[in-house]
């Protein structure tokens, strides 16, 4: 008798600044930019650089929000 297992996929925790840009929609450029402003902490390793997942979501939380129009009752 065998037992099957089923792999539960694995929630990234840090991305290239490639998957950083098509994560969050924005240019590649607009990433490393974002990087030596500051606005987002990157991390090396070896001569990959590294956003951790949180980080992403903590710049985009950060942005401007766009003020909406009040609802009408």
């Amino acid at each position: 008798m065998t037992r099957e297992t089923t792999q539960q996929p694995v929630a990234k925790i840090s991305h290239t600044p490639e998957e950083a840009a098509a994560a969050t929609g924005r240019s590649r450029s607009r990433i490393f930019k974002a990087i030596k402003n500051g606005e987002l902490v990157a991390r090396k390793d070896g001569k990959a650089t590294l956003l951790e997942d949180a980080e992403l979501r903590r710049w985009i939380s950060s942005l401007p929000v766009i003020a909406r129009e009040p609802m009408a009752a």
